[in-house]
């Protein structure tokens, strides 16, 4: 088992980097979400000597060959923009990045509103590379990006091994999911703060099933923490972590206390409800969720309760964003305006519906041990209990900003899922496996990989090639 094991590890991370390679070099430069924004901000750290702050950016030129590379790849054509006139003024040539990069709201990766830890740490590889041409600088810095991706997908790996010893299906079926998965390749092979945030939660979850299945040690909890602060250092799409180390903290003292399972149920639905309310109050003293502050006030708490949270137009709101998360998740390329044909997204939305369905089953039995069958043993129905209500979390770390200000200029996109990969993969398989009969136990396999074969090749050969090389 160990040999076989092996080769078909060698074989997927093989795969992992033939692939990266093809995303990588199929996007052109700049295409892939805030790219531009990241690698300028890592650019004015390493190469200027600049702390990017909004009067950095308001008043520094943005590099010339950056503009150029723009209009030589089309940039605005493609992302369907329009390129931005050059500002009046005598120094109209040397604009400054912020104002040609207005197009996006992530024109300003700035210090004063965003934590910087991803770009402090790859500055180095910017200063010894800057005798480069521009458009190099930003593969190396891909490269980079396809390098954390293969860390996380080995993480991933050793993660569903840690869960299932004994089965070499479930490491391959979710190893797979982010593999054929093209927006997660589209992404995690371009210079953002999403691919290392990934790595990091990745890393995290690792940590929490070889405590919680294995046994807990120092190094395991010191592991564990340090990975959690790291992750909300680099982006804080990872603050969904937080509650689950509190989720998983009370799994662990209802099996060493020995807890009726009722009891922890409570405490757990406690928990989701309490998260869902400071992430309400977090985001709207924080700033917009990156600045953080300590202004809470009666005011503020009055103007959150008073909002009508349930209304017509409230629900409007989430059920339009929820389709646009969706639709972002299974392919909105190049700044989010190559989408994937309309009725894939509706035979995508029946198919995960009918996962879902499969879904509510396994947990009904296996999770929370209602019916009758085979059943999980009790540290692996402890860890996936935990990785549900991670999933729960993660929802309302995406969400919050949209319920917090009822608008839906926040999106989400689908990078801010991300985060969340392994347990999201897990899941969805596991859900999908309901749906096979016993009969048919030994086709799952074949069926899921082929399905997201399928999808992958098809969107690379109809969708994304086509709409940037047509």
């Amino acid at each position: 088992m160990f040999e076989s094991s092996q080769k078909v590890f060698i074989l997927l991370i093989s795969l992992v980097i033939i692939r990266g390679l093809l995303y990588l070099s199929i996007v052109p430069p700049w295409l892939a979400p805030d790219e531009p924004a990241h690698f300028e901000a890592i650019r004015l750290i390493a190469q200027q000597g600049l702390w990017p702050t909004e009067k950095v950016y308001r008043e520094t030129p943005m590099h010339p060959q950056m503009r150029r590379s723009f209009e030589n790849f089309r940039i605005w054509q493609i992302s369907r923009l329009f390129s931005p006139s050059a500002p009046p003024g005598p120094n109209a040539a040397e604009s400054p990045f912020m104002y040609y990069y207005a197009i996006s709201t992530g024109g300003l990766i700035a210090a004063d509103g965003y934590p910087l830890t991803y770009h402090v740490l790859l500055s180095p590889i910017s200063f010894l590379s800057q005798s480069l041409d521009i458009v190099q600088q930003l593969y190396l810095l891909r490269f980079v990006s396809l390098f954390f991706t293969t860390l996380t997908f080995v993480i991933g790996w050793f993660f569903v091994r840690t869960i299932f010893p004994g089965s070499l299906m479930y490491a391959v079926a979710i190893f797979c999911f982010p593999l054929f998965l093209p927006m997660y390749l589209h992404v995690n092979t371009s210079v953002n703060t999403d691919v290392l945030t990934t790595l990091l939660s990745a890393a995290f979850f690792l940590f929490l099933a070889k405590i919680l299945i294995e046994g807990c040690t120092l190094p395991r909890i010191i592991g564990v923490g340090a990975v959690l602060i790291t992750a909300i250092l680099v982006k804080p799409t990872a603050l969904f972590l937080a509650p689950t180390s509190v989720a998983a903290g009370l799994v662990y003292l209802a099996r060493k206390f020995r807890w009726k399972f009722k009891v922890l149920l409570i405490l757990l639905v406690v928990l989701v409800g309490f998260t869902f309310l400071m992430a309400i109050i977090f985001f709207q003293v924080s700033g917009g969720g990156r600045t953080v502050t300590l202004s809470l006030s009666f005011d503020l708490l009055r103007d959150i309760l008073a909002k009508d949270y349930f209304g017509q137009k409230a629900l409007a709101t989430y059920l339009y964003t929820v389709q646009w998360a969706f639709v972002s998740f299974w392919g909105m390329f190049a700044w989010n305006n190559i989408p994937i044909p309309g009725w894939w997204a509706w035979l995508l939305w029946r198919i995960c519906g009918l996962i879902g369905l499969g879904l509510i089953i396994f947990v009904a039995r296996q999770v929370l041990g209602l019916g009758r069958g085979e059943r999980l043993n009790p540290d692996q129905r402890d860890f996936l209990l935990v990785l549900l209500l991670s999933l729960i979390f993660s929802l309302i770390a995406v969400f919050t900003p949209i319920i917090a200000t009822q608008s839906a200029m926040w999106g989400p996109p689908s990078r801010y899922f991300f985060p969340a990969i392994l347990p999201l993969a897990l899941y969805f398989f596991l859900g999908f496996q309901q749906l096979i009969p016993a009969r048919l136990y030994k086709l799952t396999l074949p069926l899921w990989l082929a399905g997201l074969i399928l999808f992958d090749s098809l969107t690379v050969t109809l969708v994304l090639i086509p709409s940037i090389y047509g």
